[in-house]
Parts: C-alpha cells; sequence; structure tokens
C-alpha cells in the first residue's frame, strides 16, 4: 500500500516540554522517540492562545460552529493545538500513537 501523507491536528500539553521530553525518552510513550521527533518537526500550524483560535480554525478548514468550544478548553487547559504532517501507510497511525493525557488526538484528514 502507497504510503499517504495526512495532516493532523493534536493537543500537546506543556508543548515545549513534552516534546524536548519525549525526544529525549525522559517520557515514555508507546512508540520510538524518533517518531515523535518526527510528528514535532513536521508542525504546520500551532496555537496556544484563545485570541489566535479562530485564524488557527480556518487554516485547518474547520467550521467556527463545529470545534471553537471544544478547542478552547484545550487551549485553556494549558494544552497547544498543533496542525502537523507524518508521512505513513497507516492512516489512523497519529490517532493510535496519542496517549489522550499529553498527546490529544483531535483530527486528521489525508492529502
Amino acid at each position: 500500500m502507497a504510503k499517504k501523507i495526512t495532516k493532523n491536528i493534536i493537543a500537546v500539553k506543556d508543548f515545549e516540554n513534552t516534546a524536548k521530553k519525549i525526544a529525549s525518552g525522559a517520557l515514555r510513550m508507546d512508540k520510538e522517540p524518533s517518531v515523535y521527533k518526527s510528528l514535532f518537526d513536521n508542525v504546520m500550524f500551532s496555537c496556544d492562545n484563545v485570541d489566535e483560535l479562530k485564524k488557527f480554525i480556518k487554516q485547518n478548514k474547520f467550521k467556527s460552529k463545529d470545534c471553537m468550544h471544544y478547542w478552547e478548553g484545550l487551549i485553556v487547559g494549558g494544552s497547544t493545538l498543533i496542525t502537523t504532517t507524518y508521512d505513513t501507510t497507516d492512516e489512523n497511525f497519529v490517532e493510535n500513537t496519542c496517549d489522550n493525557n499529553n498527546l490529544i488526538y483531535i483530527a486528521n484528514w489525508i492529502k
């Protein structure tokens, strides 16, 4: 099966520290640290404050009425929303790598 580039939206708690800890192996996750490093290296858009949320939603081609309150709650809770790409044959790969504690899967779609 051919690889598909998938665009993913993920909420990362304390983005800077979490990315460093996962990449260095200090924070144990299900997959290899290189997988997470690749996710964090391919960030297209990010949003960590409510004032920029509408712009982030528009960049990701979502409707504000569908996701505004949920995404706003994630940001207020200390998460950074990121849009990242990952090249894989498994379209649910990123969804399965998130632990719903430090990394919360939100959505994806195939280019």
